[in-house]
């Protein structure tokens, strides 16, 4: 019994926690690069990108995060974003639609959430959108099928209210419809993920009180053209919630991790949908190669699945990263969440005689004057995020462009009035100047 009480504490805790905050002010922690470990993010994929963002590093809700993270296998680099643009979260729902990705919903400081964001990677920017159709919850489950986002299931902020609803999303119109309520129990920290043209959801808990609560393994199909589910074959290791759901190379799902009615697990299991006459073929597949552990995150890319981040029990917040080969079926700890490349760091020279110090070797503004923005383009050695400041001539501050990914097309100043700026970009403790004419 104690194993679960520690094991469900981010719930059961809201309710005191969020009284707590409300007497003495608490806001939403200022984000910054240390509070890497973490458990309850999202995460999803688009294209040969993998994205984590969001979750919470500690038991108080003051240590909500909402820093936002792009791993390129390619590099097995990580890249911070954009930070999410609501309010920092924990036990949200993420998924990617086409070439742009989703968060929503969730708990924070102020209570349970029902706002909905898309991110897309190519402006790096966040734009909200209409608000999800249901009630405020956190721990719900969602994915993508084809054009429309799905999320349901999830608890409200009253201990107890275990939530059964479906809802879809269309990005075309920016509107919520109610669908066919999930059939099982009502329950939160369920998995889902979508092969092909349906979505699956199941495992999860429904959770009363400390007395009266049930984990589940049942698992059931989506079929989004009748907007009917129908019962699978039910998942094929112990009843459980807080795992990780996925889908690898658009053909086969996966299960694993989480925590079951007795312990943490680690072991991982594939879901095949063609065998229709037997609701589909559970294969349990080597185990999570790191700890075990509840709330972790993770997505698909190709032929690979990664999970990472995570929690164990009393207060331990985990940052490491773990890529599971289809083919292979074997696990490769990867870099750590938000870090570099564990190999071995470039030594160029900033200038020369400082053969030591990695970071900006070179820098391209264009256009240079210009009548709009300015593009800065480094040059450098350094994955650190980068600063640019704008000063006018007298020496005031005009502008400042904070966490900046240094391998992107930096572009800043567009709103500047005519005239002769100096720009200074900081990276690290490497620092260069620039000149800056903005014309008509």
């Amino acid at each position: 019994m104690k194993t679960i009480i520690n094991t469900l504490k981010a719930i059961i805790l809201i309710a005191c926690i969020i009284t707590l905050s409300s007497v003495q002010g608490l806001g939403d922690k200022p984000q910054t690069n240390s509070n890497l470990q973490r458990h309850a993010a999202v995460g999803f994929s688009i294209g040969t990108k993998g994205y984590i963002g969001t979750g919470i590093s500690s038991v108080y809700l003051m240590d909500c995060l909402k820093d936002f993270w792009e791993y390129d296998p390619a590099t097995d680099s990580w890249t911070q974003k954009a930070d999410f643009g609501g309010i920092a979260r924990y036990f949200a729902v993420g998924f990617s639609i086409g070439t742009k990705g989703y968060i929503g919903t969730g708990y924070s400081s102020n209570g349970a959430l029902k706002d909905f964001w898309e991110y897309n990677p190519t402006s790096n920017k966040w734009t909200q959108k209409a608000d999800f159709g249901g009630a405020a919850r956190g721990a719900a489950t969602g994915f993508s099928i084809g054009s429309l986002g799905y999320i349901g299931t999830g608890q409200g902020l009253i201990q107890g209210d275990n939530l059964q609803d479906f809802w879809g999303y269309n990005p075309t119109s920016n509107l919520w419809s109610r669908k066919t309520d999930f059939p099982g129990i009502p329950r939160y920290a369920a998995v889902g993920f979508s092969i092909g043209s349906k979505g699956y959801l199941g495992t999860g808990i429904n959770y009363v009180n400390s007395t009266t609560y049930t984990w589940y393994k049942d698992f059931y199909e989506y079929d989004p053209g009748t907007n009917s589910w129908t019962q699978k074959a039910d998942f094929g290791g112990t009843a459980r919630a807080f795992g990780v759901g996925f889908t690898i190379n658009a053909t086969k799902g996966y299960i694993g991790t989480g925590n079951s009615a007795t312990c943490r697990t680690s072991d991982f299991w594939e879901y095949d949908p063609t065998n229709v006459e037997t609701g589909g073929t559970w294969t349990q597949k080597a185990d999570f190669a790191g700890t075990k552990r509840d709330d972790a995150v993770g997505f698909g890319i190709g032929t690979n699945g990664y999970i990472g981040t995570g929690y164990i029990p009393p207060s331990t917040y985990l940052k490491d990263f773990w890529a599971y080969n289809q083919s292979t079926n074997a696990w490769t700890q990867k870099t750590d969440f938000g870090s570099k490349h564990k190999g071995k760091p470039l030594k160029d020279a900033l200038t020369a005689g400082e053969t030591d110090q990695p970071g900006i070797i070179g820098l391209i503004v264009y256009p240079n004057p210009s009548n709009s923005a300015f593009n800065f383009r480094l040059n450098t050695t350094s994955d650190e995020l980068v600063t640019i400041q704008i000063f006018d001539m007298m020496g005031k501050l005009i502008k400042e462009y904070k966490s900046l990914s240094p391998s992107d097309i930096m572009t800043v100043g567009d709103n500047l009035n005519v005239g002769i700026y100096v720009a200074v970009v900081t990276q690290g403790e490497c620092r260069k100047t620039i000149k800056l004419s903005k014309v008509n």
